[in-house]
């Protein structure tokens, strides 16, 4: 395994990738390699905002390994040489910094990627977005009992039982644009409960275990999870073959 650096001058990562650098990210992450555990990039943004607007931070070690393997957390990117290694890192890093400097300027302007391009779908945004709450899965969970309006839009769109019934009442185009004023209520809830607390981090139990719980949130069940290998044997994951629905083109 060929370990990434990053060397790059400071400024250059900041800057927002690319719609063609969206596309190289994407076809990254769809290597057969890693495509059946791996994240693609709507999965991922809806990952990064959790881990930036939640309750405390989450570092690159700790999240990293779950954007290869977002079952397990466990398996490794596989790269052709250092350069290639420093490039998607650097794509990585840049992705998740203007997510970050996106909260922090104007969280109202944030666009998820599935408002771009079709092939980047709602459904995979929220799943991301729900598998990011396992860092910190106990603050979470109070949170979406306490504010359940907030969180119904990853809900309906990331779960299969959510999906069932969006699907079933073709009310997806509703939710998808409730996606971003939700984040801005739960950003806010977290930023001032961080500036209440001492050193910045909201009191809480952190589980990374919480992943059981996101899963299980995820897949509603024991049939068959969006990320499950196909039953048709194509290789490719349930949600992107047989699975996948096409709710306003954007749901997947």
């Amino acid at each position: 395994m060929v370990r990434p650096s990053v060397r790059r001058n400071p400024a250059d990562l900041n800057q927002p990738l690319s719609r063609a650098e969206l596309n190289e990210l994407d076809e990254f992450l769809a290597d057969e390699s890693i495509e059946a555990t791996s994240m693609d990039v709507s999965t991922l943004q809806g990952f990064l905002a959790a881990i930036v607007i939640g309750p405390r931070a989450v570092h690159l070690p700790e999240w990293l390994p779950w954007v290869w393997d977002m079952q397990e957390g466990q398996a490794e990117a596989k790269v052709d040489n250092r350069e290639q290694a420093d490039r998607i890192m650097s794509l990585l890093v840049r992705h998740y910094n203007t997510v970050v400097h996106t909260f922090l300027d104007d969280p109202a302007s944030f666009e998820p990627v599935f408002t771009l391009r079709n092939q980047w779908g709602a459904a995979e945004w929220c799943e991301g977005f729900i598998l990011g709450f396992q860092f910190s899965d106990e603050a979470w969970s109070l949170l979406s009992a306490e504010e359940p309006t907030w969180f119904a839009p990853f809900l309906r769109l990331g779960t299969d039982d959510g999906i069932h019934l969006t699907t079933k009442l073709g009310d997806a185009e509703r939710w998808m644009n409730e996606v971003t004023p939700s984040l801005e209520k739960i950003h806010a809830y977290w930023k001032d409960k961080r500036v209440r607390q001492p050193g910045g981090v909201v009191q809480h139990e952190t589980r990374l275990g919480g992943q059981k719980a996101a899963a299980q949130a995820v897949r509603g069940g024991p049939k068959i999870g969006r990320n499950d290998p196909c039953p048709c044997r194509s290789g490719k994951k349930f949600k992107k073959c047989c699975g996948a629905v096409d709710a306003l083109g954007a749901l997947h």
